[in-house]
């Protein structure tokens, strides 16, 4: 069984986020943790993961090259950091097939250019997904929120107090890495109830 036995975090409203960061390497087994990010999504309703995917950019022969270095997943209780292992080893199979997951929405916030980067550069295709900024557009009456990012989207839907995210990432590059969990958790939960307050 999977045990999400990283640093737990608590949000404004007084919830619990418990997190799990994993270097995968070649024999890493990340099935039971993705299954336990399903689980949870399925379990509070909404069938939603937000995530989020981070790059590393290459310049080879005066072309860039895009490969994917890190990814995110969040539901209302859990918060899963994968940093994965370059060259892609055969365990990743469980990543792609999770993204195909048709049982579940990947909620995510500016996700175009990366949809398609997994697409082309490492053949992820996501099978169902969702721009939370247009959701929120149309929702709301208002274009403008569309183009927001994280903080800002979430602020504007939610009000909720961003001082401890702020405090985070003013001093970013100075930030342990507990605390930069502790930042992805926030977001992730964050953009978890934008969609659920949306939904309502």
């Amino acid at each position: 069984m999977a045990s999400f036995d990283g640093q737990g975090f608590m949000m404004v409203d007084n919830s619990w986020i418990q997190t799990k960061a994993i270097d995968v390497g070649s024999t890493t087994d990340i099935s039971p943790y993705l299954s336990k990010i399903l689980e949870d999504s399925v379990w509070n309703g909404n069938r939603s993961i937000v995530f989020d995917v981070y790059w590393d950019v290459e310049s080879v022969n005066s072309k860039s090259e895009w490969r994917l270095c890190s990814v995110k997943f969040s539901t209302k209780n859990f918060c899963l950091f994968l940093r994965l292992p370059n060259p892609f080893s055969d365990n990743l199979k469980d990543l792609y097939r999770f993204f195909a997951s048709k049982f579940v929405t990947f909620v995510g916030v500016q996700i175009q250019e990366d949809l398609a980067l997994l697409k082309e550069n490492h053949g992820i295709v996501i099978r169902s997904s969702l721009e939370i900024g247009k959701l929120a557009a149309v929702a709301r009456g208002t274009p403008i929120v569309e183009f927001l990012g994280t903080r800002e989207l979430a602020h504007k839907i939610l009000w909720y107090d961003m001082s401890r995210l702020d405090s985070i990432q003013s001093k970013w590059d100075e930030a342990s890495s507990n605390d930069r969990l502790e930042a992805a958790a926030i977001e992730g939960w964050l953009i978890f109830n934008v969609y659920d307050q949306l939904q309502q």
